[in-house]
């Protein structure tokens, strides 16, 4: 049986045969043929495949951490037209690196609107909302790591440097990607070129509409907190507590706790701070 040798993380494990890489899954206790990865990778994506070959991997040394590098491989080559998370974390990464080099006030590469392209062109390949893109975007945010926080600020930190066109096309890409912040982020923006009054009153306008999905309304509700406008936020925040403690959603309960724990953060000395904390507790009760 064809197998990958131990220099394969000098080499890169693009310079082997696929049979050599399944072979080597195979030898480490992962058997597994091309049409079974295809078939997987209709349902999971390359880290949640890499960490269920994990569980029972006996590789050491060199191979300890084969199969993450396998499955990313293999998903390029058996998966075409697929997007894996890596590949745009990278085109993202790319295209942020870029953008601090903008705003550091050096000059464009000649780079910059391939990163642009890049990025923007993926997203046709995500897909719809649901479980198969909630499962891509945590392992593209496990992927992104700290360059997450960049993403998040990107945007307005253009704005701030009077890079209108740029922190429009960022913004437009940004809430594309994350839909539970269409509206959030381009408001963010708006208060970072001076409209505060006129941010406020569209995180408002979001945070109150009920046919808005409640991730949106609790990123809303984020922004509204950031800007100092704690009512609106702590209003639809508790709104949104009552509905998963009533429809016990976990997730949902979990999300609107978060957001109760920022605002008593950020406004410690609110009046109902007791009251906010209490509710806080009943909620973490409530799904023991």
């Amino acid at each position: 049986m064809e197998r990958v040798d131990k220099g394969w993380q000098e080499r890169g494990i693009d310079c082997y045969s696929t049979p050599a890489i399944l072979g080597t899954l195979a030898h480490y206790g992962v058997a597994i043929d091309e049409a079974g990865f295809r078939e997987l990778a209709g349902q999971e994506f390359p880290l949640a495949i890499a960490q269920a070959w994990h569980q029972r991997w006996s590789g050491k040394g060199q191979f300890s951490r084969f199969p993450a590098a396998a499955a990313e491989e293999l998903w390029r080559r058996l998966c075409e037209g697929q997007l894996a998370p890596t590949d745009l974390a990278l085109a993202i990464i790319n295209l942020l690196r870029s953008l601090d080099e903008t705003l550091a006030g050096k000059p464009d590469d000649g780079t910059r609107e391939t990163r642009f392209k890049v990025v923007e062109g993926y997203l046709p390949k995500l897909g719809a909302q649901g479980p198969r893109r909630d499962a891509f975007m945590a392992e593209l945010t496990a992927a992104l790591g700290d360059w997450i926080g960049v993403l998040d600020r990107m945007a307005e930190a253009l704005a701030k440097k009077g890079l209108d066109a740029q922190s429009e096309r960022f913004v437009a890409f940004e809430e594309a990607l994350i839909p539970e912040r269409a509206g959030v982020a381009r408001a963010l923006v708006r208060a970072e070129k001076g409209d505060r009054a006129g941010a406020v009153a569209d995180l408002k306008a979001i945070a109150g509409d009920a046919k808005r999905s409640d991730s949106n309304r609790l990123a809303a509700a984020d922004a509204l907190f950031e800007l100092g406008d704690f009512d609106e936020g702590r209003a639809v925040t508790l709104e949104l507590l009552d509905k998963a403690q009533r429809e016990r959603d976990l997730e949902l309960g979990a999300d609107a706790v978060e957001r109760l724990q920022k605002l008593l953060e950020k406004n410690p000395r609110t009046p109902d701070r007791k009251e906010l904390r209490q509710r806080v507790e009943a909620m973490i009760a409530a799904f023991r």
